[in-house]
C-alpha cells in the first residue's frame, strides 16, 4: 500500500515510543529547571546545582516510562495509518482492468482481481519510495510479481473452461482453484510485507538489517511458474 505522512509521523511510527520518552524526559527538565528556580523552603539552602540534579534524578525516570507508555499505542496507531490506502488509492485499486477476458463477477475472475489488486498495492510502495537503498531491489520482486500475476490470470483462464456449466468442477480445476487461493493469500502477504518494508527503507534503517526482509519477501512471493516448470 502507499505510504502517506511527513517527516514526523514517520519517526513516531518507526520508534513512538522513544521518541515520546525523550519528550517526557525533555518536559521533566521543564519541570526541574522550574523547581531549580523555586526550590521552597525546605530547599532553599542548596546548591541550585543539587536542586536540579537531585529533580532530574526522580522526575527523569517518570517522564520517560510515562512518555514510553504513551509513545506505544501512538507507534502503532501511526504505523497502521501509514500502511492504509487513501480512499483514492482504495478506488484506484479497485480499477482492475476488465480485459482478463474472464466471466465478469464469477469466482475465477474475483479470484484474479484479488491477485491483480495485491500486485497494483506492491507497485505502489514501491513507487513511493525515494531513490534508496533496496528500492532496485524492490522492484525487481515487482518485475517477478508481473510475471506470476500473468501466470495467475492462465490459471484463472484454465479453471473457468474447465469449470462445468453447472458450477461444478472435477478434480483437476479444484486443484487449479487451490492454486490461485494460495496465490491470493501470497501476493496478499506480499504486498504487506513491501509496504512495511517501504516503511522502514523511508527512515534511516540500515539497510544491511532490511537486507534479510528483502530477502524473505523473495522467498514469500508466489511461485506459480516455478510449480509448472517442476
Amino acid at each position: 500500500m502507499a505510504l502517506r505522512g511527513g517527516a514526523v509521523s514517520h519517526a513516531i511510527a518507526r520508534a513512538g515510543w522513544l521518541v515520546f520518552a525523550m519528550a517526557g524526559v525533555l518536559a521533566m527538565i521543564g519541570v526541574a529547571v522550574l523547581y531549580t528556580a523555586n526550590p521552597g523552603a525546605r530547599a532553599a539552602d542548596n546548591a541550585p546545582a543539587a536542586n536540579f540534579v537531585g529533580s532530574m534524578i526522580l522526575l527523569a525516570p517518570i517522564g520517560a516510562l510515562v512518555g514510553a507508555m504513551i509513545g506505544l499505542p501512538a507507534q502503532f496507531a501511526a504505523r497502521s495509518w501509514l500502511r492504509s490506502p487513501t480512499e483514492a488509492e482504495r478506488q484506484a485499486a479497485r480499477a482492475v482492468p476488465q480485459g482478463h477476458g474472464l466471466r465478469p463477477d464469477g469466482r475465477w475472475a474475483r479470484s484474479y482481481e484479488v491477485c491483480a489488486r495485491s500486485v497494483d498495492a506492491y507497485h505502489q510502495a514501491v513507487s513511493g519510495l525515494p531513490d534508496v537503498a533496496g528500492r532496485d531491489w524492490l522492484a525487481g520482486i515487482g518485475a517477478t510479481l508481473d510475471d506470476e500475476l500473468a501466470e495467475s490470470l492462465r490459471l484463472a483462464r484454465l479453471g473457468e473452461k474447465l469449470e462445468l456449466a453447472d458450477g461444478r468442477m472435477d478434480e483437476t480445476a479444484l486443484r487449479v482453484l487451490d492454486r490461485l487461493r494460495a496465490a491470493e493469500r501470497s501476493f496478499t502477504e506480499t504486498a504487506d510485507r513491501a509496504a512495511a518494508i517501504a516503511l522502514e527503507l523511508r527512515g534511516d534503517s540500515d539497510f544491511v538489517r532490511v537486507r534479510a526482509q528483502l530477502d524473505m519477501l523473495a522467498e514469500q512471493a508466489p511461485q506459480l511458474r516455478a510449480s509448472d516448470e517442476s
